[in-house]
């Protein structure tokens, strides 16, 4: 008998020939080089590609403005007493008199809306007469508001109240310098909750759903979008300016 022959062990160095293939002719090219093998026994070991981007850290040191973080609620950025809650807010800021004596003033002379106003924010504690930058905000909100009401026939009682809640959702966000967006967005959406829902147990149907929709679209189009201003117009920007009594030497 013939020794059988011992049989080939398979060489574990012996690798999987694969070729590229030429990625703007879709066809392997004709010559191929030592660059265009890849021998590999499973996957490439392929170096992790480093990314040219310069990554930022998230800087978590102070209140975010935009983001609702948990370093807000610690000191030094402690809110200051007790939080506000959604709740039924008609004829605590203005009322159905109000509103008629408002219109009734803004018929009598040409400016005498904003002349109006500018007396009832300051009367009712909404801001203050030497902050004029907030009060001119304010008169052209509740300016804006009213044509927005106007154009929707609203009667006295939603007009009050919708005037009402502006400004208690003004109120809201300038009780706490880092109120962040989100916060006061959530608050005015209680409250117009509870004047369109009648049924809860803390609500009061003031408006139809159509027309809660409309105003929360019409608030986040004039205030919140734009609360990053707000913010400037209400709290103000200091600058300091130091003099320098002497001249300079020639």
């Amino acid at each position: 008998m013939e020794p059988c022959l011992p049989c080939e062990k398979p060489d574990s160095k012996k690798l999987i020939e694969t070729t590229t293939v030429d990625s703007r002719s879709g066809s392997p090219p004709s010559q191929l080089s030592e660059a265009t093998h890849i021998f590999a026994a499973s996957a490439p070991l392929v170096p992790p590609r480093v990314s040219e981007e310069v990554q930022v850290k998230t800087q978590t040191s102070a209140p975010s403005y935009f983001f609702s973080l948990k370093e807000n609620d610690a000191p030094p950025f402690r809110k200051p007493g007790k939080e506000a809650w959604p709740h039924i807010l008609i004829g605590t800021i203005m009322t159905e008199a109000e509103v008629i004596e408002m219109i009734a003033a803004a018929d009598s002379e040409t400016n005498g809306l904003r002349k109006f106003i500018g007396s009832f924010l300051v009367g009712k504690k909404i801001t203050e007469n030497y902050n004029i930058s907030e009060k001119q905000f304010l008169i052209s909100l509740l300016t804006e508001a009213i044509d927005y009401a106007a154009q929707r026939e609203f009667s006295a009682l939603k007009l009050a109240a919708l005037l009402t809640v502006y400004l208690a959702t003004h109120l809201y966000f300038k009780w706490y310098f880092w109120s962040p967006p989100a916060a006061v967005w959530a608050y005015f959406k209680e409250i117009m909750i509870r004047h369109t829902i009648e049924d809860s147990p803390d609500g009061e149907e003031v408006f139809e759903p159509e027309e809660c929709y409309d105003i929360l679209t019409h608030f986040h189009t004039t205030y919140l979008s734009n609360l990053p201003l707000v913010h400037l117009v209400t709290f103000r920007a200091h600058r300091l300016k130091f003099m320098w009594p002497f001249k300079p030497k020639a």
